[in-house]
């Protein structure tokens, strides 16, 4: 928690001549897919703590842990073309007494997130499982990014039309240094509204395998959904889950 403070900090104070402008290039791009679903050849995991509250009173509805896994697969024929395959599952407790909630954990079978660099943008678009439901962000133009002395900021946001609306808004940050852990350099911070009408939030960090997540959320996983211990392997995986749904 005390390096997101200072990434704040260091937002607020730094001036404006070692800010540089937002917009993606190739690097950046290159950048993001790393830290996002790490490289073709490993899977990365974001493990987040967080809170639902009610809107707009904001008394507490539960605390929340989980994480999603991701790995990347890159288009053989056009480099700034990539996709994220993920899994995400997240569990809920008590906010004064920590007990397990009965409420059933969110759990998307898969996601599939498609990234295109386009100029200096990223076209991004999402089709999701889960349970018995398949749905599909459109593809959308909301991510930013913008680098300020050794932090490199990527922000966006996702704007979804459903009952009432729903809105998420994603602030990832890396501190460019290799003396740091990956705890240390990756960040991420969420923020969302709706369905409900509710509001969430989390922090997360990044790790690189199961293993080295906290020990409650290795065991709730491992003995109750073996499946997001790891990411899809391949679109392959992603067409067979697909195809379970039933048609309605």
């Amino acid at each position: 928690m005390k390096i997101i403070f200072l990434i704040f900090f260091i937002f607020f104070t730094t001036g404006i001549n070692n800010s540089h402008a937002e917009g993606f290039n190739t690097n950046l791009f290159e950048t993001w897919l790393e830290m996002r679903a790490g490289d073709d050849s490993n899977q990365v995991f974001w493990y987040s703590e967080g809170s639902l509250k009610t809107f707009p009173e904001g008394k507490p509805i539960a605390d929340m842990i989980g994480f999603d896994v991701s790995r990347i697969i890159r288009d053989t024929e056009y480099s700034n073309k990539a996709k994220q395959l993920s899994r995400k599952i997240f569990y809920f407790f008590d906010s004064e007494t920590g007990e397990r909630l009965s409420r059933p954990p969110i759990a998307y079978e898969y996601q599939v997130k498609d990234y295109v660099l386009e100029g200096d943008e990223i076209i991004y678009s999402v089709e999701s499982r889960y349970g018995d439901r398949i749905s599909y962000v459109r593809p959308t133009r909301n991510y930013n990014v913008k680098e300020i002395d050794n932090t490199i900021w990527f922000n966006y946001s996702v704007f979804i039309n459903r009952g009432t609306g729903k809105f998420e808004n994603s602030d990832f940050y890396i501190i460019k240094n290799d003396n740091l852990s990956d705890l240390q350099k990756y960040q991420h911070s969420w923020v969302s509204y709706g369905v409900g009408p509710v509001m969430s939030r989390a922090v997360a960090w990044r790790y690189n395998d199961f293993s080295d997540l906290p020990d409650k959320i290795q065991s709730l996983v491992s003995d109750e959904a073996p499946l997001w211990m790891n990411a899809p392997e391949s679109i392959s995986e992603i067409i067979t889950l697909r195809d379970q749904v039933p048609i309605k």
